[in-house]
C-alpha cells in the first residue's frame, strides 16, 4: 500500500453526521478506497485492497483471517452517513454498495454507493485533502474524524463548533456522551492527544461557555510538517526510497520560490488539481507567476489563503468560458504611476474566504468586464495590422 496516497473529499462529506458510526478499522478501509480515486475518474470503480494490506492496515496478527475480514466488510456495508445539502436538507446513504472476494485471488473488491459521487469525484473547489498515512497511525475513530475536520479548517487556523454538532460529526452517539464531562474525558481530550502525538497537526482548544454550561469548543490548528509519522505494522517493511511523484517534485520546486511560507503535501494537492484543470500544461508557470507576486506584494498577510482564493476565482472564470492568467500581474510598488489599470475586486482582495461565497451579481459583472477587455486587447493588434 502506498502511504503517500492522498485522501480528497468534498467538504460536505467531511462535515457529515455519522448516524451509524464507522469503527476505526472501517474508517481506514473507506479512506484507503478514497485515496485510490484519481482526479479524472468520472465514475466509481471496484477499489481493490489486497488481503495482506487489510492485515497491515487493520492490525490483524498472524495468518490471513478471511472470516474476520468478511465480518468487517459485512459490518461496513451497514453503516450510514448523513450529509448536509446546500438547500439545508440532508442526504442519508450507505458508504458501500458492493464487496466481493474471489477465492484464491488474495484481494477484496469494494465499490462506493453511487450517492457519494458528488462528494468524491472530480472535485473542483470545496474539498479537503491530506496524506493517507496520517490516519493510518491513529487507533481511535474519534481521532480520525477530528483529524479530518481539523484538516478542513487548517488553512484558516481555527474553528468553532457547538458541542451538540461536534458530537454528531464525531459519531459520539452513546447517550452517556450527552454529559459534557464524559464527552470531554472519553472522546475529546484523548482524540486531541492522539492527533498531537501521531499526526502532522498540533491542536489546542478553548471551552466557550453560555452561562455555566460549556456550549462550544474553539480549536486552534497548527501544521507541524517536520513531525515524523509512524505507521503501525508498516515499520518493518524494507525502507526502499520511493521515487518522488511528479506532484511532489513540483511542490519542492515551488517551495524553493516561496518566501516565508511553504506548501504542505495535502494543501498543494488541492491547488495543483485546480490549477491543472484551468491551465493544463501551463499550471506550473501560472503558479510560479502567482507565487512571485505574493513574494513581492507586501500587503498580502496570508500567502497560502491568498493563493488559494485567487485560484478559486480563476476557476469560476474558467467555468464561465473565459480565460485568465497571472502573467502580467505586478505588485503595487512596481506599477507605472501614470495611466494605471485597476484590477477587479475579485483579485485585489487579500482576504481568504472561510467558505466559498454564493454567486455575487457584482462579482459576475466585474468578471464579464474583464473578459470583454481581454477580448478587445486580442482584437486590437489585428485591427492595427490591417491596411488603411
Amino acid at each position: 500500500m502506498n502511504q503517500n496516497y492522498v485522501v480528497t473529499q468534498g467538504n460536505n462529506l467531511i462535515e457529515a453526521r455519522h448516524k451509524k458510526p464507522l469503527t476505526a478499522r472501517e474508517q481506514k478501509i473507506i479512506l484507503t478506497m478514497v485515496s485510490m480515486i484519481e482526479p479524472t475518474d468520472g465514475d466509481f470503480k471496484d477499489y481493490i485492497i489486497s488481503v495482506r494490506d487489510f492485515h497491515e492496515m487493520l492490525g490483524l496478527e498472524g495468518r490471513e483471517h478471511y472470516t474476520e475480514i468478511k465480518k468487517i466488510v459485512e459490518s461496513l456495508m451497514t453503516k450510514v452517513v448523513e450529509i448536509p445539502l446546500e438547500d439545508k436538507g440532508w442526504l442519508m446513504t450507505h458508504w458501500v454498495s458492493t464487496a466481493r472476494y474471489v477465492d484464491g485471488s488474495g484481494v477484496i473488491q469494494i465499490r462506493f454507493a453511487p450517492e457519494l459521487k458528488p462528494y468524491l469525484l472530480q472535485l473542483k473547489d470545496t474539498f479537503t485533502s491530506y496524506k493517507l498515512n496520517n490516519i493510518l497511525s491513529l487507533k481511535s475513530v474519534y481521532a480520525i474524524r477530528l483529524y479530518e475536520l481539523m484538516k478542513k479548517w487548517q488553512t484558516v487556523a481555527e474553528w468553532k463548533c457547538s458541542i451538540d454538532s461536534l458530537r454528531g460529526k464525531l459519531g459520539a452517539s452513546n447517550k452517556s456522551y450527552n454529559l459534557y464531562g464524559n464527552f470531554k474525558n472519553k472522546i475529546l481530550l484523548p482524540a486531541i492527544k492522539e492527533l498531537n502525538e501521531q499526526t502532522d497537526l498540533l491542536i489546542q482548544y478553548k471551552e466557550i461557555k453560555k452561562g455555566r454550561k460549556v456550549d462550544a469548543i474553539e480549536f486552534t490548528i497548527r501544521h507541524v510538517p517536520e513531525k515524523k509519522i509512524k505507521v503501525p505494522h508498516l515499520e518493518n517493511i524494507s525502507e526502499s526510497v520511493e521515487e518522488l511523484s511528479e506532484i511532489d517534485k513540483l511542490r519542492i520546486r515551488v517551495n524553493e520560490l516561496a518566501e516565508g511560507y511553504q506548501f504542505d503535501t495535502s494543501f498543494f494537492a488541492q491547488l495543483h488539481q485546480g490549477a491543472s484543470l484551468i491551465w493544463q500544461d501551463d499550471a506550473e508557470q501560472e503558479l510560479e507567476f502567482l507565487i512571485r507576486y505574493v513574494n513581492e506584494e507586501k500587503s498580502v498577510k496570508n500567502p497560502l489563503g491568498f493563493i488559494k482564493s485567487k485560484i478559486t476565482s480563476a476557476w469560476e472564470i474558467h467555468e464561465a468560458g473565459g480565460r485568465i492568467t497571472f502573467a502580467d500581474l505586478q505588485p503595487v510598488k512596481e506599477r507605472w504611476a501614470g495611466r494605471e489599470e485597476k484590477l477587479p475586486d475579485w483579485f485585489t482582495s487579500k482576504d481568504e474566504p472561510v467558505e466559498p461565497s454564493e454567486s455575487n451579481p457584482e462579482l459576475a459583472k466585474e468578471k464579464e468586464k474583464l473578459l470583454k477587455k481581454l477580448a478587445e486587447k486580442k482584437k486590437r493588434p489585428q485591427e492595427d495590422a490591417s491596411p488603411s
